[in-house]
């Protein structure tokens, strides 16, 4: 009978989480956004596999015009429901958790969505949105509950599978490189706790060499056979020459030793200056400072940045969009060399602000009253963890909740260096944030569980 009842309860939960999803996917469609083209196009800045992926909806699709985007709204859905019912079904299973709250575990992520639709007022959620996060926050959820399960029982199939799904995630997004730190931590902790840190060095070094390597030869691939250039994507430090321009002062650009580059950075700098892009514009106050920033970054970057760069380049150079692009992320590279130095200390200012903002954007939306809010849920979710590690010892709940939290500060802090956090940067730890927090709070009132030696089971 249990059995059967626990059967019942699973088709319950896939029913649950399938129904959701695709119910928005045909509600609201495939939606197009701002960066969907660049996707679509397969553009030369974009990673590999989202506009491979597309490809494939293309091809085999014999509806006309962009028919075969709703294939793909329907897919990401199914890997959305797939993702969120994955976790749910093995934290219930190692966790031992009841019907209840493996169905509060299940909403968690479904939530997160709704709250992505209709409190920050998209268009969709993520999951029928022509972007890369339409697969990356579902595969996140995936390699987060592989690697929570090494992370527990030290299971190796488990870490190769969360390393695939990292080279997928970093072929999808360059902010995934996440994973690989997550990754690292892992490894490092289980081999000093197993007491097997030669072995740990030589698993670390395939994983890591694997997904580099793999990464690498995907991205060239895919290149040679779109654009005839055995190359990787390009523009990645564009993010970092916004950041370095936002926080730089006009006397900076005397640093710049070439000309052209200079004079560049000059007209780029006066263009900036004039609409109140830069730094020296904000207010007071990390809010009103992080928020002046997120406001006029893509300002900078878009608008101003890369069209200078890309008419500069294609007025004055010659050769194929490949070699041209190459050359724009030169220019970039000599304003990022040149300026570094110079505007250091304000970009330390700009990332702390950055990084309250990306702590406060993780587990809700950037208002006065959330940052207190957000204060007071990290607060309560340390003293949970803290007093759950003494109660229970480092058990598959504390395991979790660290595992979180740090993936949490990684996020925020490879985000916060190179680019603004909005919600489409902060929200893949959201639904394990809540999830940890719960299961917390869920575990007092119940008695450790103990080994065979007495000890709280770790």
């Amino acid at each position: 009978m249990k059995k059967r009842s626990d059967a019942v309860f699973g088709v319950l939960l896939f029913l649950i989480s399938m129904g959701f999803y695709l119910f928005f996917a045909f509600y609201d469609g495939a939606v197009i956004c701002v960066d969907s083209p660049s996707y679509i196009n397969m553009e030369i800045s974009r990673e590999p596999l989202y506009p491979m992926l597309l490809l494939l909806f293309r091809q085999v699709s014999s509806s006309a015009s962009e028919g075969y985007l709703q294939g793909v709204a329907i897919f990401q859905s199914i890997l959305a429901a797939c993702a969120a019912l994955s976790l749910t079904c093995f934290l219930g299973k190692e966790l031992k958790l009841g019907k209840a709250v493996s169905l509060v575990v299940l909403m968690i992520p479904l939530l997160t969505s709704l709250l992505c639709r209709f409190a920050a007022k998209r268009a969709s959620m993520y999951s029928n949105s022509i972007l890369t996060e339409g697969i990356a926050t579902s595969l996140f959820l995936l390699f987060s509950r592989y690697l929570i399960d090494y992370c527990i029982k030290g299971k190796k199939k488990a870490l190769f599978t969360a390393a695939f799904i990292s080279f997928l995630l970093i072929s999808t997004r360059k902010q995934m490189v996440i994973t690989v730190l997550l990754l690292i931590s892992a490894i490092v902790w289980r081999s000093i706790r197993e007491k097997t840190v030669k072995k740990g060095l030589l698993i670390l070094t395939v994983c890591v060499l694997g997904i580099g390597t793999g990464s690498y030869f995907l991205d060239c691939g895919y290149n040679y056979c779109v654009r005839g250039s055995f190359s990787g994507h390009t523009n990645d430090n564009r993010f970092l020459s916004t950041v370095v321009i936002y926080a730089s002062e006009k006397e900076d650009g005397e640093a710049i030793k070439r000309d052209d580059t200079r004079e560049l950075f000059e007209s780029i700098y006066e263009i900036c200056d004039e609409g109140g892009y830069l730094m020296h514009s904000a207010g007071q106050g990390w809010y009103e400072r992080s928020a002046h920033f997120g406001d006029y970054y893509d300002c900078i970057q878009i608008d101003t940045l890369w069209p200078a760069l890309e008419q500069y380049v294609r007025e004055h150079y010659e050769g194929d969009n490949a070699s041209l692009e190459r050359i724009v992320d030169d220019y970039n590279a000599q304003i990022i060399g040149a300026l570094m130095p110079k505007v250091f200390p304000r970009l330390m200012r700009v990332f702390a602000d950055n990084v309250l903002n990306g702590m406060v954007t993780t587990v809700a939306k950037k208002t006065p009253v959330l940052v207190w809010y957000s204060v007071v849920v990290y607060i309560l979710y340390i003293v949970l963890l803290i007093t759950h590690v003494k109660r229970n010892g480092l058990d598959g709940r504390a395991i979790l909740a660290v595992y979180t939290l740090l993936a949490v500060m990684i996020n925020v802090a490879v985000v916060s260096a190179t680019i603004f956090c909005q919600t489409r940067y902060m929200i893949y730890n959201m639904p394990l944030f809540y999830i940890s927090l719960v299961l917390l709070s869920g575990s007092f009132g119940t008695k450790p569980a103990v080994c065979a030696g007495g000890k709280g089971m770790v």
